[in-house]
């Protein structure tokens, strides 16, 4: 048995708005792996210091070795390749497992950010894994002329057990029957639990609930699409 955790949080353009509120929800977590939304940490835009962001990732290592969590962060990255939307996974022992870089920014990402090269899994805690941000799993119509790679199914032939999909999707209502059907289908077609937590807004209801869809398509628990919210979930998952 896996519990995961997702947190519904509204992402400030300042970092340090956002890192207390990660650093609580780390604190006060009952869960084995919790996973905050798309650029949760340094907000989303790209003008964020690398440096002050690297200490951020310190502090939340810290407290990730301390209370013996798996903690998948929404942030962005800079290096000399380019600016990236990422998200950092940060081990039970603190130090950083892996990261995964949004390999499909939407049209309007890509006037600051590099898309990432590389489809990722990764193992903890005997749980095999992978991540996908945003417009990775849905390639939304209207948000740019890209071919969709069908990355949640590349991940499911991979032979993941769990996809976190970290999202700020905003509050277009037009949006939600395209993005919550998308999800359970691609859950049902891979046999994979897919772990959603999306930024809250200020504009209302977020346009994708946060929570966990199984391996049927449907929906294990769902977070209220207004305010802020942490959800909880138990996966039945054999792991060693």
């Amino acid at each position: 048995m896996i519990r995961v955790s997702g947190v519904q949080m509204r992402v400030s353009d300042k970092m340090e708005d956002n890192l207390p509120k990660i650093i609580h929800a780390l604190e006060e977590s009952d869960a084995d792996f919790i996973l905050f939304p798309e650029m949760s940490l340094t907000g989303y835009h790209g003008d964020f210091s690398q440096k002050k962001t690297e200490q951020a990732w310190r502090q939340i290592g810290t407290v990730c070795r301390q209370k013996y969590k798996t903690a998948l962060v929404g942030t962005g990255c800079a290096t000399e390749e380019g600016k990236f939307i990422q998200t950092r996974i940060f081990g039970t022992d603190g130090k950083v497992l892996g990261t995964h870089e949004k390999l499909v920014p939407t049209q309007s990402d890509r006037k600051w950010c590099t898309p990432g090269d590389e489809l990722r899994t990764f193992d903890q805690n005997g749980l095999h894994f992978g991540c996908l941000i945003c417009n990775d799993m849905w390639v939304t119509p209207g948000c740019g002329p890209y071919p969709d790679p069908r990355l949640a199914y590349q991940l499911g032939q991979q032979g993941v057990h769990v996809i976190f999909h970290a999202v700020n999707s905003g509050a277009n209502a037009m949006h939600i029957p395209y993005h919550e059907s998308n999800l359970a289908l691609r859950a049902l077609e891979s046999k994979v639990y897919i772990v959603v937590a999306n930024a809250a807004t200020p504009q209302g209801a977020v346009n994708c609930a946060s929570g966990v869809v199984g391996p049927d398509g449907q929906w294990k628990v769902k977070a209220p699409r207004e305010g802020e919210h942490r959800f909880t979930c138990d996966l039945p998952i054999e792991v060693d």
